[in-house]
């Protein structure tokens, strides 16, 4: 470990960029009480902050949080999962806090917390894990995991696929005949199968006959390839509702919907403006998540132990409705919202 660090201390010196990933230049934020000098950096997954999903609503929340604090800012976008030790090292020597963004950064995250425990770090969508068993989180004083439930947002739109499944083609008019509907997931990663898991639950509950047709395409950035699987599940299986679930490979999946006619659901942020074939998204406020953990940071408030982002709290639900969404949909949604909240619904983690 000195001689990784040794490294990265000689890269400083040189002012250039050691290990992988570009990096903005370091502004000042906004004007507050808060002592100026402090750095909050964003390091992000492979995507980057225009990838449209993930990255970008962590970004979005970030920029936020950075024009109402007076903290230096700095944000590292990773081009490789080799990087991510690397990035994370970088931004732990130069920041106070370090914002990671996604599941696949657990492992780094924990290495690197632990070799800067005066720092503090937050961990979109995971835990710090050990490399040794990355089931388990280590539960670190210095990082706050970012943590959702993705399957209640999942379920809210599968309640949208299934009943306009369930409504016919007399009120939805795109729809094949076939009662299909489908998901393109990324990696089969938790929050990508909670996610599914709940799209699939509960477009049954809806509508019992419908069929759930799921595929995952490896990847999060690939758009051709999740292109390629949304057709495949259109023209072969008779989709009428492509949920993407794989970030900016997900995109894909949007477009092929789009050429080929159907509807699809967008996920994290509200991806209405991808294309018209978006009639809803399922929606995983991260950007309020980030804003949050900074604005704790801030008040001298961070805890290692932050809420889960669900229903309860808006951290998760829909985002906006198209004009092709019939208006008896608003009612079952608002029945699923309310079950959901009241406990009364339990919604599987995993895909049955």
């Amino acid at each position: 470990m000195s001689l990784l660090v040794s490294l990265f201390v000689l890269c400083g010196v040189l002012l250039t960029a050691c290990g992988g990933g570009s990096t903005t230049g370091t502004t000042s934020g906004g004007s507050s009480s808060t002592p100026a000098g402090k750095t909050v950096t964003l390091v992000t997954d492979i995507g980057g902050i225009n990838d449209q999903s993930f990255n970008q609503s962590a970004y979005t929340g970030y920029q936020k949080a950075m024009s109402q604090y007076n903290f230096k800012r700095s944000v590292i976008e990773t081009q490789s999962e080799s990087d991510y030790v690397s990035n994370l090292t970088r931004a732990a020597q130069s920041s106070d806090m370090v914002v990671g963004v996604g599941f696949l950064m657990a492992s780094a995250m924990d290495q690197v917390a632990r070799a800067y425990p005066t720092k503090y770090f937050a961990l979109v969508d995971s835990c710090p894990t050990d490399p040794k068993d990355t089931n388990k989180c280590d539960n670190l004083s210095n990082v706050a995991p970012l943590s959702y439930k993705e399957q209640q947002a999942g379920c809210l739109a599968g309640v949208v696929a299934g009943k306009m499944e369930s409504l016919g083609k007399a009120r939805v008019s795109k729809l094949q005949g076939n009662n299909t509907i489908s998901a393109v997931g990324g990696m089969e990663i938790p929050a990508v199968v909670h996610y599914i898991a709940g799209y699939q639950y509960c477009a049954r509950q809806v509508d019992p006959s419908v069929s759930v047709k799921i595929n995952y395409s490896n990847n999060f950035q690939d758009t051709a390839k999740c292109q390629d699987i949304a057709n495949n599940q259109i023209t072969q299986s008779k989709s009428d509702f492509v949920f993407q679930v794989a970030g900016g490979c997900g995109v894909g999946a949007l477009q092929a919907a789009q050429a080929k006619g159907v509807y699809s659901i967008g996920v994290d942020s509200d991806q209405a403006h991808v294309n018209s074939s978006v009639v809803t998204s399922a929606v995983k406020r991260v950007d309020t998540s980030v804003y949050d953990i900074i604005k704790a940071l801030q008040g001298g408030k961070f805890t290692a132990k932050p809420p889960v982002f669900d229903l309860s709290n808006d951290g998760v639900g829909l985002g906006s409705f198209s004009s092709a969404v019939p208006a008896e949909v608003q009612p079952v949604v608002n029945e699923y919202v309310k079950k959901i909240k009241d406990g009364s619904l339990n919604i599987p983690e995993t895909v049955q």
